[in-house]
């Protein structure tokens, strides 16, 4: 699931708001969730998290602040330059300084338009924001992406060997490539889901099929292209045999 934040001081326009996104992530089947929903520039730094993706719907006036929407959309864009930003305001003046501020949103709502509008508009913009994350998931599938810190990190999928985990290091990822080493927060789970090419050898080991050289079904021993091993779960051992006979006839 992919974030949506809302930032609004209008106690009212923000009930109506987070209703009309929730509807409109449930009208376009979304794979987004509304994570946060903010009243002031403080409580929304509080749930700010950069992610890869994500959206974001801003008032541009918040407590008297004329900018202050726009100075969080100006963070968000060098944060996270995949964010898709839809500003609902008043000020119609200032669509001008988003393209000074090269913010790029993907929508400008004025709130003179009505609620109906509005609806309309951020049912629009959802549907927008769906297609837009599956076209990005759709050419970023030869990617792996993972995250260090608050920076993001991709590597071609080609190169991957394997990403593992250890028992004394809960909660932490290994990853071998055939260029580098690196360790990150995350579970195995998670990229086992969000790449179904990496087949999970057991409970600790993810790797890269394409990157292996042999395989003792007796030993139930895999071997990489860097010299590198892993030993595949008895429940694991038939379906990885299957795989790799059905790779070796299509190569042949």
């Amino acid at each position: 699931m992919f974030p949506v934040y809302l930032l609004e001081d209008n106690a009212i326009q923000r009930q109506k708001y987070a209703e009309f996104i929730k509807n409109g992530i449930l009208i376009n089947d979304a794979n987004l969730e509304l994570k946060s929903i903010s009243d002031s520039t403080e409580s929304f730094y509080q749930d700010y998290i950069p992610q890869e993706q994500g959206l974001y719907f801003l008032d541009m006036e918040i407590n008297g602040d004329k900018l202050a929407g726009l100075n969080i959309a100006e963070k968000v864009r060098k944060d996270t330059p995949l964010a898709q930003i839809v500003f609902i305001t008043t000020h119609g003046e200032l669509s001008l300084t988003t393209l000074e501020r090269k913010i790029a949103p993907m929508d400008y709502i004025l709130k003179d338009k009505g609620l109906d509008e509005i609806k309309q508009r951020i049912t629009e913009d959802i549907e927008v924001a769906q297609m837009n994350l599956q076209k990005y998931s759709h050419s970023s599938k030869n990617l792996l992406d993972y995250k260090i810190g608050s920076r993001y990190f991709s590597i071609m999928m080609d190169d991957v060997i394997m990403l593992y985990t250890q028992k004394d290091v809960p909660g932490r990822i290994f990853i071998i490539t055939k260029n580098q080493l690196a360790e990150f927060s995350g579970s195995l789970n998670t990229f086992e889901n969000d790449y179904p090419d990496l087949f999970r050898c057991n409970r600790s080991y993810l790797v890269n099929l394409e990157n292996t050289t042999t395989y003792d079904s007796h030993s139930r021993t895999l071997s990489f292209t860097d010299g590198s091993t892993c030993e595949v779960s008895f429940r694991k051992n038939k379906e990885l045999i299957k795989i790799l006979s059905k790779k070796n006839k299509s190569s042949n």
